[in-house]
């Protein structure tokens, strides 16, 4: 598989590629111009491949790069269209074992005119104009490193049809200029009407089987060229029962029948379509729509009216078992719950000779209650929360049908209570809310055909009835009680998937939405965005019947964020009602997203017990803080030293240098070789990762006044302009100040003398953090925490079982890993000691550094690895374990949720005023 390329961008991408329409290229250049859009490489990699090793190819007619393409011009005319012999080219290049040993990702041939590729891996082919590639150029995303996920069989069927209606739309694109607002709301308006035709007609709701394929199929020309003028008029037959208006349209539209719900209410030109686009309509309506899920559907199909989605289809789509973690404690549970007492009280009033219509009232009334319940879901995409709490209560409803039916013998004649107006949602992209309201009709017809195969009454369809309320529109912008109004008796469930960008990956728009929800809050800038959908929530819910949760990351319950967040929602009068602690997002993908995240259910303050859901097991406690621990509602904020008797912890040193200051060991000895003097400027590098796992690494360091002795060792002296070069090239004016003292890192923080580093991020599965002592001429970098003057002591109150437990509660994560901060170290309470208990710490510390060295041949890694950890050196940890322990306490913890609980109390006490 490529490397994923840094600097591609599909808005880029596109750009790039209409300029080189318009310009034109040769055959001999095209090659290059893809590698640069979608590679990312530069002048120096494209000379290297023209004129140097860059290129594996030795023929002279071939570009050949491992891993990633295969590239020959193509000397035929096609100007006739005719591009068959450019599949001949690809052929060869197929065909040649000196190519395909090197694993090309894509085979590629073009001319001045057409391009022709090649997909070895999906076995797909690809031909176009150059001109017009800048409409249809996901083919070549794997150049960029973007592959296409692949599903398991669960979605298979929604896979295999948006695929084949992104063919359909790409081919659409490829004829028509769909790029303003309206062409674009037309265009999705156009898909969407489609997607219904095809589903509709496989599912039972037109009267005869592929009625819309076969009629298209018979009535329109080989050509397309009255493809648009027959689906107009069945779009028009399907939007009106208005005689009139229909007596204008030719008899063979009589056979569609009325739709209306809004899908085909307003009247949209209809696309430009090719010969092909009727050939791709017939094999979308050959498809048997009957197998899709609309919940994953949804997805997909948004994922195919929006390329830049495309490559991850599906990727971001909430699995059915993650969405259930959301609404079953939000509202689901209980409402089974009440089911199942509702009829045991049945039971018990039948077996009291109690007339019918009061055995079953209880069970009428939970009807009555699911009818008038809304739901809303602020972020809903393509509608996946609101689908699977739709399907889930229709298939309550019909259990509350057959509960009375058999525990009352009643003769009844069953109707659905839950209709599609109860539910809400907001979508900032217009298709996918689009999309949304599509799926919930499709959703209807299949429960409706549920609801007739367990209750043998088939609720209509047809007409379509009003769907729910989806807006299209910014969540952060809007008054979310304009979208789904409610009393504060009104019983309202917020829920969903917002989403979720740290402050550094958000743009200036989402940047705004933050200061607009959450602008009064202290250091709000810092908060990841998901923030506002929580803050939100919090106001829409506090003192009304109403309870809101969100899959969410989770950064928002880790490190800084937690003071920044949690105090603003907590005043509201709102607390954590239930959470899922830290867990592997999963979808339908086998290659799964790998995203850590958390679920956090919120509502107004009560006496009931809470929900802790963690790897190991289900808590029911009194509070869940903003931690997501069984803890009081501590918030641990940033101090300027150590709450313990402990010395300053500082970051390490920051070089801000495109690297020129940093050595390999090869670099170091060429320096030497030359110029053994300069060894008095090269000191050893540690950072986190290299510390943890032995690599060797050194940098040049120069004092404040020696940069001119420095620089009368030439390799110096060139690395030293190179960092001037690269800061006076930053867009950061602070960096720009910094080029005056190249010489120097940016940010210096190095004392001579031994010093303890601590690693910046650390594996969860590791019981201990790998820290260690350096020497004090080895410069510790900025990956790492670093304590200068640090002893034995410091060691060993870092090195024990309380202070990893602490950090995993405090500290933030990196994926799942542990993210280290002074945060997380001056906040750390550890009691005052007396002369005895430091002696004993420090003899355990150096009794693990002792064995540690006996160790010598194995890195920190393999130290610390749980699998390869040496049971000396874990006895050494547990003996530390043991005494420190015995300091917070005399009787011994029984747990770790105890061990944190206990620490959250003194630091409560050491931090009362």
């Amino acid at each position: 598989m490529a490397k994923k390329s840094k600097s591609y961008s599909q808005v880029q991408a596109t750009d790039a590629l209409e300029q080189l329409g318009q310009r034109g290229t040769s055959a001999s250049e095209f090659i290059y111009d893809l590698l640069r859009i979608f590679a990312g490489y530069g002048d120096g990699q494209i000379r290297r491949t023209k004129d140097g090793p860059g290129n594996l190819a030795k023929d002279g007619e071939t570009v050949l790069i491992k891993n990633l393409v295969a590239y020959r011009e193509a000397v035929v005319n096609t100007l006739d269209g005719d591009c068959s012999k450019m599949y001949d080219v690809i052929n060869a290049m197929r065909d040649d074992a000196k190519i395909a040993k090197h694993y090309p990702r894509l085979y590629i041939t073009s001319n001045d005119i057409f391009v022709v590729a090649y997909d070895p891996k999906e076995n797909d082919w690809y031909e176009n104009r150059i001109d017009l590639l800048w409409k249809d150029f996901e083919f070549f995303t794997p150049l960029a490193g973007i592959e296409k996920i692949q599903f398991t069989e669960e979605a298979e069927a929604d896979v295999k049809s948006a695929e084949l209606m992104a063919k359909l739309f790409d081919d659409i694109r490829r004829y028509n200029d769909i790029r303003d607002p309206q062409t674009v709301h037309a265009l999705n308006v156009f898909m969407s009407r489609l997607l219904f035709c095809f589903f509709a007609e496989d599912t039972g709701l037109f009267p005869e089987d592929n009625l819309f394929t076969n009629t298209l199929k018979t009535h329109t020309k080989e050509d397309g060229s009255d493809l648009g003028e027959f689906i107009d008029r069945a779009f028009l037959a399907m939007s009106t029962n208005d005689p009139a208006v229909l007596s204008t349209l030719p008899k063979l539209y009589e056979v569609f029948p009325y739709v209306n719900g809004g899908l085909f209410r307003d009247r949209y030109p209809i696309p430009v379509l090719s010969r092909r686009a009727r050939t791709l309509i017939l094999n979308c309506g050959e498809y048997n729509w009957r197998e899709i899920n609309p919940d994953i559907f949804g997805s997909m199909i948004q994922a195919v009216v929006t390329p830049k989605h495309r490559a991850g289809l599906g990727m971001h789509y909430t699995s059915v078992p993650n969405i259930e973690k959301v609404i079953r404690p939000l509202f689901l549970d209980a409402l089974e719950e009440e089911f199942e007492a509702a009829c045991a009280e049945a039971r018990e009033k039948m077996s009291k000779k109690a007339n019918h219509d009061r055995a079953s009232q209880r069970l009428r009334n939970l009807l009555n209650r699911l009818s008038n319940i809304k739901f809303f879901d602020p972020a809903c995409g393509s509608g996946n929360f609101l689908i699977i709490t739709y399907k889930r209560l229709r298939e309550l409803e019909i259990r509350i049908w057959k509960a009375m039916r058999e525990i009352t013998g009643m003769v009844l004649l069953p109707f659905p209570n839950i209709t599609l107006t109860q539910f809400y949602g907001i979508e900032l992209d217009e298709y996918a809310a689009e999309t949304a309201t599509l799926s919930m009709w499709l959703a209807e017809h299949q429960m409706n055909v549920k609801f007739q195969e367990e209750l043998f009454v088939l609720p209509e369809t047809l007409p379509l009835k009003p769907s729910g309320h989806i807006v299209c529109g910014n969540a952060c912008r809007l008054d979310w009680n304009t979208v789904c109004p409610h009393t504060p008796e009104d019983e309202v469930y917020i829920m969903g998937n917002p989403p979720y960008l740290g402050s550094s990956m958000q743009d200036e728009n989402q940047k705004e939405d933050l200061e607009v929800v959450c602008g009064h809050f202290k250091n709000y800038k810092n908060l990841d965005y998901i923030a506002s959908w929580f803050y939100k929530g919090a106001k829409y819910i506090s003192g009304c019947n109403a309870k809101c949760a969100f899959v969410s990351t989770n950064s928002i319950c880790q490190g800084d964020s937690v003071a920044l967040l949690w105090p603003n929602i907590f005043a509201k009068n709102v607390e954590i009602d239930f959470a899922y602690q830290s867990f592997k997002w999963s979808n339908n993908a086998k290659a799964k997203a790998a995203v850590i995240v958390v679920i956090i259910g919120l509502a107004n303050r009560s006496k009931e017990n809470k929900k802790l859901v963690s790897k190991k097991s289900i808590q029911s406690c009194e509070h869940i803080n903003g931690y997501l621990l069984a803890a009081p509602e501590i918030i641990i904020e940033r101090r300027k030293n150590p709450i313990s008797n402990l010395p300053k912890m500082v970051f390490g040193n920051k070089p801000t240098d495109g690297g020129n200051l940093i050595l390999t060991p090869q670099e170091r000895e060429k320096i030497l070789a030359d110029y053994p003097e300069a060894d008095k400027f090269i000191r050893f590098y540690q950072g986190s990762d290299s510390f943890i796992n032995g690599d060797t690494r050194y940098c040049i360091w120069i004092g404040e006044n020696e940069r001119e002795e420095a620089e009368e060792f030439p390799p110096l002296k060139t690395r030293i302009e190179a960092v001037a070069e690269f800061r006076n090239n930053s867009v950061a004016a602070s960096t720009v100040e910094a080029a005056e003292y190249p010489h120097l890192f940016r940010q210096r923080a190095h004392r001579d003398g031994k010093a303890l580093l601590v690693p910046s991020v650390s594996s969860e599965r590791r019981e201990y953090i790998p820290i260690g002592f350096v020497d004090g001429k080895t410069i510790v970098s900025n990956l790492a925490q670093v304590v200068y003057g640090a002893s034995l002591l410091t060691f060993s109150i870092l090195a024990n079982r309380m202070h990893t437990i602490w950090l995993s509660a405090i500290g933030g994560k990196l994926k799942n890993d542990y993210r280290y901060s002074n945060l997380v170290y001056d906040s750390f309470p550890f009691p005052k000691l007396t002369t005895a208990e430091k002696e004993e710490l420090e003899r355990l510390a150096q009794n693990i550094l002792n064995i540690r060295d006996e160790n010598f041949d194995m890195t920190l890694g393999e130290m610390y690895n749980p699998e390869s950890m040496p049971e000396e050196l874990r006895e050494a940890h547990h003996q530390l374990d043991i005494a420190v322990e015995r300091i917070y306490r005399p009787e011994p913890f029984t747990s770790d949720e105890e061990r944190l609980e206990h620490l959250f109390k003194l630091y409560a006490k050491m931090t009362k005023k």
